[in-house]
């Protein structure tokens, strides 16, 4: 049932078709049986163990769930392992991370999850300055081409920057100013690394963060692009990722401040459409579609 993947920091989670059905049963009955609730509670030890754990929901040789049941599967399975927070203006606790325009870009004020951008590696935890613990992402459709998911081993990071670059771990550990884009117009300020009884925990995300600074009209000093930059050259490294491709009904639940993440750039089929008009019956091919939760563990 479970395989060790060849990075230490995460654990992938393959699922048997009985859990499957019990799945199903859960949506049909709506309540969770007995078995599926067994399986989330060894999902969760397994993420006192783990960084990161990657379910895989689908067998590869058959579709099993519609997307639909997926969606409708998520927020049920993230509030298992705490409570959902809102993500926007709106008080949405469950976000659609798909393109909404080809020309959209997060340079322009757009949001990472609004368009097809690569690179960025990043923790979602930058739009608000509370602390919370889980990001949740479950691919129900994946992309034409590209998109490669990216998994960066947060501990090890920290521990190059401790050993070969303590004056910009020392920069980072200082305050930043961040924007609360999408949630509020407002600003705040935080350090890029913090620690939880030790633990190195981050907030990244270089676009927001360089834009907060504008809007505050105090730019980097020379020190903090350097501090920056020797972060982002190492998150960026091979030696410290993970790489893989989502398929539909993959499910990555990791642990927000410790698992840097980001995607490699994507295109959409010309003629795919959005979720909300698939419901609609206008067209058949999704766009690569994944639902965020953010998670804050009760």
């Amino acid at each position: 049932m479970m395989e060790h993947t060849n990075k230490e920091f995460f654990k992938k989670i393959e699922i048997d078709q009985s859990v499957r059905l019990e799945l199903r049963e859960t949506l049909n009955i709506n309540k969770w049986t007995p078995a599926a609730l067994n399986f989330l509670e060894n999902v969760k030890r397994e993420l006192k163990d783990n960084r990161a754990v990657l379910l895989n929901l689908e067998n590869e040789n058959h579709d099993f769930f519609s997307y639909k049941e997926l969606h409708q599967l998520n927020p049920l399975i993230g509030s298992y392992f705490g409570k959902l927070l809102e993500q926007n203006e709106n008080g949405d606790q469950v976000i659609m991370v798909y393109d909404r325009d080809r020309n959209s870009s997060m340079w322009n004020g757009a949001r990472y999850h609004q368009t097809r951008e690569g690179g960025s590696i990043h923790t979602d935890n930058v739009n608000v300055p509370e602390k919370w613990d889980y990001l949740y992402l479950s691919c129900i459709s994946p992309a034409l081409v590209g998109g490669e998911s990216i998994l960066v081993d947060g501990i090890r990071v920290h521990n190059e920057l401790q050993k070969n670059y303590p004056k910009a771990l020392k920069v980072l550990e200082n305050n930043f100013i961040w924007e609360m884009r999408g949630v509020a117009d407002k600003l705040y300020e935080a350090p890029i690394i913090t620690y939880d009884n030790g633990i190195p925990a981050y907030r990244h995300l270089r676009p927001y963060m360089e834009s907060a600074h504008q809007k505050a009209n105090t730019p980097l000093t020379n020190e903090q692009s350097y501090a920056i930059d020797v972060l982002d050259a190492i998150t960026n490294s091979s030696e410290y990722q993970a790489h893989f491709n989502l398929k539909k009904g993959d499910i990555l639940i990791a642990k927000d401040s410790q698992v840097l993440h980001g995607r490699a750039c994507f295109s959409d089929d010309l003629e795919a459409i959005s979720f909300e008009d698939y419901l609609l019956g206008k067209g058949k091919v999704l766009k690569r579609t994944m639902e965020r939760l953010w998670i804050q563990i009760n």
